[in-house]
């Protein structure tokens, strides 16, 4: 993509407003150092320096957008607890509009806490910068119901003002299929569009969408494949497409970059741009979040991927689960230009 397209689009991010929908997570994570094995068990013992604390899941989709200068409505569940609070006060801190967030007591907030080491110390010098330890998680996976379930459908039916919806599934229960009718109730009544980034292997919930974001092992188990041959791929984006109802399917596949699928029967398959891959943590959220926004900028799907890829280059040479800048993408891509 030429340098001059690149800065029309990401010009056009300010000011979009995006209806995110699914399952918002708290990212908490513990940094520190280590320089021995515990006595108790052949495990690191990691000295904890410092603790931060950052929307994930939805949440990340949602810090991923703030940045990049769009306005963003949460539609989605978290728990009466201390950690519900803290991800609606550093969701609040970024002017997200909740009202679309629905408190459920009868499940915890989703967490996730990471232990990372900045240093593993070792005779003669340090080596393993930003280390990943261990995650431990705490979560309920059901499907949401009752009260919950219908307090959040009815938001969704009631959103006003948004140029977008974007659905972040990460199969904790939140994007039902009862909830993904009220999506597409959304974007018919609104006439706008509306893009999933999808878990798990039953895509039918998806069906009739703008687009998806797969990535290729999603994609492939969508239709209980194996293979990852090239012509396997293929097939199984193109016969996305047309099984449900698709304008598109925006798919990411690591180290061989992203592949688009369109209606109309044409592919195209754009290589990685990444220099370094540190941490694939929140990949797929940022390339989907960056892939809708150029949408709304007036983007063809062909080059909201294109930027949706640099997006991805760019995050996956960061530690943590981190957002990209406008101003990365604009040098990403000068580089590849």
């Amino acid at each position: 993509m030429h340098p001059k397209r690149l800065r029309e689009i990401l010009a056009g991010f300010a000011g979009k407003r995006v209806l995110v929908i699914g399952d918002l997570m708290l990212d908490h994570y513990l940094w520190g150092h280590t320089d021995r094995i515990s006595p108790e068990a052949p495990v690191p013992v990691v000295e904890i320096e410092s603790e931060t604390f950052r929307p994930g899941g939805a949440g990340n989709v949602i810090h991923n957008l703030h940045e990049l200068g769009a306005e963003v409505a949460a539609a989605g569940v978290v728990g009466d607890d201390m950690e519900g609070e803290k991800l609606k006060a550093l969701l609040a801190a970024e002017r997200v509009d909740l009202s679309g967030v629905v408190v459920d007591p009868t499940r915890p907030t989703t967490s996730k806490t990471r232990i990372i080491a900045r240093r593993v110390m070792e005779k003669g010098g340090e080596r393993g910068l930003g280390q990943h330890i261990v995650r431990a998680d705490r979560e309920v996976r059901t499907p949401i119901a009752g009260s919950a379930q219908r307090g959040l459908t009815e938001r969704i039916r009631e959103a006003r003002g948004v140029d977008a919806l974007f659905v972040s599934d990460y199969a904790k229960g939140v994007v039902t299929p009862d909830l993904m009718d009220a999506v597409r109730e959304g974007m018919q009544r609104l006439d706008r569009p509306a893009v999933v980034d999808p878990k798990g292997r039953s895509f039918e919930k998806y069906h009739g969408v703008t687009a998806i974001s797969p990535n290729q092992a999603e994609a492939l188990g969508a239709f209980n494949l194996e293979s990852t041959d090239e012509e396997t791929v293929v097939a199984a984006g193109h016969e996305m497409v047309k099984r449900f109802y698709l304008q598109a399917v925006f798919m990411t596949r690591s180290e061989k970059g992203v592949s688009l699928f369109e209606r109309n029967g044409q592919a195209v398959h754009i290589p990685s741009t990444a220099r370094e891959v540190h941490d694939v943590s929140g990949a797929g959220d940022t390339t989907a979040a960056v892939y809708t926004l150029a949408l709304l900028a007036e983007a063809s799907h062909r080059e909201a991927a294109c930027v949706g890829n640099l997006a991805g280059g760019v995050v996956v040479g960061k530690v943590g689960v981190v957002p990209v800048f406008v101003e990365e993408l604009l040098r990403a891509g000068k580089d590849v230009s």
